[in-house]
Order: structure tokens, then C-alpha cells, then sequence
């Protein structure tokens, strides 16, 4: 499945894109992306993404509407309870989005912009005795914005106390 540029912005500002999965991990990279949208004043768009049950091609010879809304409602409740996790800061607009399709080349269609920040987690999956990456590894290869990769124990900097 190809992506092509997804829909609108919010708004034209920079933007950090940030995907999360049921990984640990991509928790960690959501607080880093928050911490960047942060410091540059960027919109956060934080993506989940789904794929029906049994691929694409499943999908066309069986479509079952009613497996596909809850592979969404599941995404929706995994990007929910990321952000929870997460604990995003007040002062930065996010926008949560649910996409239908792997997750790597839903993220690297979001991130389209000059401007725009890719982030993405550290992870890697043994496969046959070596190790190989998915998303990650995707992303590197096709975004054409600059790709952030946070490592598994990555933790915000401690921010000193304004004095009163």
C-alpha cells in the first residue's frame, strides 16, 4: 500500500510526528517527541495505525465492516492510553491520529513538511537469529523530513526550577 500526503494540518506550523504501538518503547519516544514539539513550539501529531485482520487482501475477498471499526476502536484506545502514559504537557497542541495501514509508511506520509520532525523508537526484533528492525528502519529509508531516533531508556533532561 502506497501512502500519498494525508489529508489537512491543523494548522501550518512545524510539526513533530510521533507513531505508538503496543511497544514500551514508542512511550518513551512519544515523551521525546512532547519534550521537542515543546522546545520548538510544533504541533504533536501522535499516530496509531491498523490494518484490518488477515491484510488488505482479506479484506477485499471478506470485508467485515464490524471487524475493521473494532481494529479501530482498538487503535484509538491504544493511542488513548499512550498519551495517558505519556503524560503530555498542557502547553503543546497535539493532534491524535488513528491510520488505516502500516504504521511506517503512515508516518513518513505525515511527515512531509521541510519543517516537520520525524520521531521514532529504537526497536528491534530477532528474526531468524539476527536482529532486524521494522518501523524504525522504514522510516530512516523513505521520510524525507529529518528522522529522531529515541533509544529505549531515553529520559527528558531535568528542568531546573524558575526562580520566584
Amino acid at each position: 500500500m502506497r501512502y500519498e500526503r494525508i489529508d489537512h494540518r491543523i494548522d501550518e506550523r512545524r510539526r513533530v510526528v510521533v507513531g505508538v504501538d503496543s511497544d514500551r518503547g514508542s512511550v518513551v519516544a512519544l515523551r521525546c517527541a512532547a519534550e521537542e514539539a515543546r522546545r520548538s513550539g510544533a504541533v504533536l501529531v501522535v499516530v496509531a495505525a491498523w490494518s484490518p485482520f488477515g491484510g488488505e487482501v482479506a479484506e477485499r475477498t471478506y470485508p467485515c465492516a464490524e471487524l475493521d471499526a473494532s481494529q479501530r476502536a482498538a487503535a484509538r484506545r491504544m493511542l488513548d492510553g499512550a498519551c495517558d502514559l505519556a503524560t503530555l504537557p498542557d502547553d503543546v497542541v497535539v493532534e491524535r491520529r488513528v491510520e488505516r495501514g502500516p504504521l511506517g509508511p503512515a508516518l513518513v506520509a505525515l511527515a512531509d513538511g521541510r519543517d516537520d520532525l520525524l520521531v521514532i523508537g529504537l526497536r528491534f526484533r530477532q528474526v531468524f537469529g539476527r536482529l532486524r528492525s521494522s518501523v524504525d528502519r522504514y522510516c530512516k529509508r523513505h521520510a524525507a523530513s529529518p528522522v529522531l531516533v529515541v533509544p529505549p531508556h531515553w529520559e527528558a533532561p531535568a528542568v531546573p526550577a524558575l526562580a520566584a
